[in-house]
């Protein structure tokens, strides 16, 4: 059965351009990987943090909005309810 390939020249373009495109995917995804360790990391940190008594945070507890567990996709009333509780979770941490 003939088949048909392209050009020599052709071929090296093709290839070339999918590794350029693979390390493009490959370093963002190390990227992201590298920043996930770190979210993980800072998070353990905060609950330990908490449950060692080094971080009290009874008062912003106390004023966070009530979450229904069975609709746990909604949203916050405003983007100034979301600011004002970012603000004070890093209150918080400070």
């Amino acid at each position: 059965m003939p088949t048909c390939y392209p050009p020599p020249e052709e071929q090296t373009a093709i290839v070339e351009y999918i590794n350029q495109a693979s390390r493009d995917i490959a370093s963002t995804e190390d990227g992201t990987n590298r920043e996930i360790a770190l979210l993980n990391e800072y998070r353990t940190r905060l609950i330990a943090d908490v449950v060692t008594g080094k971080l009290d945070v009874r008062e912003a507890a106390g004023t966070l909005a009530e979450v229904d567990p069975l609709n746990a996709e909604a949203e916050p009333e405003s983007e100034d309810d979301l600011a004002n509780a970012e603000e004070e979770l890093e209150n918080a941490v400070s």
